[in-house]
C-alpha cells in the first residue's frame, strides 16, 4: 500500500474505505473483509453516526487498533438537537450547549481510542474557525496525530491563521472527472496541504453510483485498454495525481478492485483524456455558499484562483 506522507510527517495510506451509509448491519463485516483485503484506513464522521459501530468491529475482530488509521470530522450537527436545518427545519435548531472541546472528546470516545490519527473540520460553517482552534488543543495536546480541513476553499484555509499557527494537513473535498479541481489542487499541494477526494463516485448522501462517470464512454476505451474497470482507472487517476482516494463499497469485488489500482499506470494522453470531462460542476455543497463566513481580508485568496 501506498502512503502519503503528510506535512507534520504522519503517513496516511493513500486508499482507504469511506464508511458513509454503509448500513449497520453489514458495516463490522465490511470493516473486517476491507481490513483482510488490505485497507488500512476507515474514513467516518461524528455525523456518520458509525464511530461506535466501527470502533466494535475492530474489537470483535482483534484488529489492533495501531494497524489502522482512524479519520473523523467534526460537524456543525453536533451543536444542534435536531441537526443543522435549513428553511423551517431552522427552527428546530436548538443549541444543545456542548461545547466544541466536548464534541470532539466525544468521537474519542465512540471510537474507544485515546488518539485519532486525522481529524478534520467537516465544512466551513459559520463556526469552522472555533472548531479548527479546538482541534488544535487536542492536537498540541498529543491526542490527534494530524488536524485537517473537508471542503474548504484558499479564503478558508488561509483564515485559520486567525486561530492557528497549525496549516491544515489534509484537505479534502470533492473531485471528479466532472469536477477536476485543479486550482484547488495546486494551491494545497504547494502549500503542503494533502489533498484527498470525496464523492467521485456519488452525491454524499447517496449510495447510487453517478453513472456519468462509472458508466464514462469515453473512459471506457482507457478501462478497456488495462483491463481494467472504469472506477479502477479513475481511481488511478486521482492517486497519480497524489490524491488520497476513500471509495466507498461494501461489496468484497469492489474492496478487492478498488485497492487493486498499483499494478498499471495511465499515461500522459490517458490522464488529459480524463481532464478533459471536466464541468467545473458541484455534485455536493457548494463551498462556494460558505465563504460568507470567511473574514473580508482574507475572500480575495479565493478571486486570485477563479474559485468563484
Amino acid at each position: 500500500m501506498k502512503h502519503i506522507k503528510l506535512n507534520n510527517g504522519v503517513e496516511m495510506p493513500i486508499v482507504g474505505l469511506g464508511t458513509f451509509l454503509i448500513p449497520k448491519e453489514i458495516l463490522p463485516g465490511t470493516i473486517k473483509q476491507a481490513y483482510d483485503t488490505g485497507y488500512r484506513q476507515f474514513d467516518t464522521a461524528w455525523r456518520y453516526y458509525n464511530e461506535t459501530d466501527i470502533a466494535d468491529a475492530l474489537k470483535k475482530y482483534n484488529i489492533k487498533r495501531e494497524d489502522v488509521f482512524l479519520t473523523t470530522k467534526l460537524n456543525v450537527d453536533a451543536f444542534y438537537y435536531f441537526g443543522y436545518g435549513y428553511g423551517w427545519r431552522h427552527l428546530l435548531n436548538w443549541r444543545n450547549f456542548k461545547s466544541c472541546k466536548r464534541i470532539v472528546q466525544e468521537s474519542f470516545d465512540n471510537l474507544k481510542t485515546d488518539y485519532i490519527d486525522l481529524f478534520l473540520v467537516h465544512h466551513p460553517w459559520h463556526n469552522f474557525l472555533e472548531m479548527y482552534s479546538v482541534l488544535t488543543d487536542f492536537y498540541k495536546e498529543g491526542k490527534i496525530r494530524a488536524i485537517g480541513v473537508s471542503s474548504f476553499l484558499p479564503s478558508h484555509i488561509e483564515a485559520l491563521r486567525e486561530v492557528s499557527d497549525i496549516v491544515p494537513a489534509v484537505n479534502q473535498f470533492e473531485i471528479s472527472p466532472l469536477n477536476t479541481q485543479k486550482p484547488l489542487i495546486d494551491y494545497c499541494q504547494k502549500k503542503g496541504i494533502a489533498v484527498q477526494a470525496m464523492s467521485t463516485f456519488s452525491h454524499f448522501r447517496s449510495n447510487e453510483p453517478r453513472l456519468e462517470i462509472t458508466q464514462s464512454e469515453v473512459i471506457r476505451p482507457i478501462a478497456e485498454r488495462h483491463g481494467k474497470t472504469i472506477v479502477q482507472v479513475v481511481l488511478r487517476w486521482l492517486i497519480q495525481q497524489n490524491i488520497i482516494v476513500i471509495p466507498k463499497t461494501w461489496c468484497q469485488q469492489h474492496l478487492r478492485e478498488n485497492i487493486s489500482v498499483f499494478d498499471f499506470e495511465l499515461s500522459p494522453e490517458e490522464m488529459s483524456v480524463i481532464d478533459s470531462l471536466d464541468k467545473g460542476r458541484y455534485l455536493n455543497y457548494d463551498p462556494t455558499m460558505m465563504v460568507k463566513y470567511v473574514p473580508e481580508q482574507y475572500r480575495h485568496y479565493d478571486e486570485i484562483l477563479n474559485l468563484r
